[in-house]
């Protein structure tokens, strides 16, 4: 199977394309055909979002829309729904009315952005697999060979610790993560960003190793990396026997599976209503 990124679905004789946000902790993302756009939460990430599908779109689209931060939830639809002609559609109801993509029965409670993105990786990769998420917080999710959703680990990323320690140790700066050039570090700084990214390679190598061994029973199944530090982490620690594949836009090409599966009678249940100003 493969992602889907120029279906069209016609809805009450009007013909639109699919798209997906995804409303992440940091940052809102875009993704329709081949268009990947990010933005932080800037004083501008509205006018941003707004512009585009205003003024660099040429046709209307059905918006599915993840988030996992619930303060820019309503800005964000309140964003889509002043521009004509789009529609926003809950991507969490539409995963909870196709179980043919993604069976959730064994687990309770997971993060939607865990979910879309094990769908994302499986339209590329198959089934079983492993995706990890190098974002604020560092995911670990396993889906098995029947498309069951498994559950997974979570720990604080990289920025997330660094950060922590900042907060809770007065000799210890407030810093930003960037890449690590040796193993240990000679200063405060290096040896900070040494050891964080040792705590979270190693802990996705530990996690992945055990998930694959104990788990799913596959030592060779297809490991996917997505985040901000995704690209970073996936090079630093793939070998010829376990490669770790970087992928960045999983969560949202699960939105466009979904939307690109979903039934008619669901996409039009899932449409959010006008959200009062």
């Amino acid at each position: 199977m493969e992602t889907v990124y120029n279906t069209s679905i016609e809805l009450n004789g009007v013909e639109y394309g699919i798209a997906g946000i995804d409303v992440g902790n940091s940052r809102v993302k875009i993704h329709h055909e081949e268009t990947v756009l990010s933005f932080p939460y800037d004083k501008d990430w509205k006018k941003h979002v707004q512009h585009h599908f205003r003024d660099h779109v040429s046709r209307r689209y059905l918006i599915g829309l993840s988030s996992v931060n619930p303060k820019q939830t309503t800005a964000i639809v309140k964003v889509i729904q002043r521009t004509p002609g789009h529609m926003v559609l809950n991507a969490h109801q539409l995963l909870m009315r196709n179980e043919r993509l993604l069976s959730l029965s064994t687990v309770e409670n997971a993060g939607i952005d865990r979910m879309l993105g094990t769908i994302g990786a499986m339209a590329r990769y198959g089934a079983p697999i492993v995706t990890v998420d190098c974002g604020t917080a560092v995911t670990v999710n396993a889906v098995s060979k029947d498309l069951e959703f498994l559950g997974g680990l979570i720990f604080a990323g990289l920025g997330t610790q660094l950060f922590g320690l900042s907060k809770q140790t007065a000799a210890i700066p407030e810093l930003k993560f960037s890449p690590v050039q040796n193993t240990i570090g000679v200063n405060t700084e290096q040896c900070l960003m040494a050891g964080v990214f040792a705590s979270v390679t190693g802990g996705i190598q530990q996690a992945v190793a055990s998930i694959s061994k104990s788990v799913l029973k596959d030592a060779n199944v297809p490991v996917v990396v997505s985040g901000g530090e995704g690209s970073y982490v996936a090079a630093s620690i793939s070998t010829s026997k376990k490669p770790y594949e970087y992928c960045p836009t999983i969560v949202t090409d699960g939105i466009l599976q979904l939307l690109a599966n979903a039934k008619l009678v669901d996409i039009q249940d899932a449409i959010i209503g006008k959200i009062p100003h």
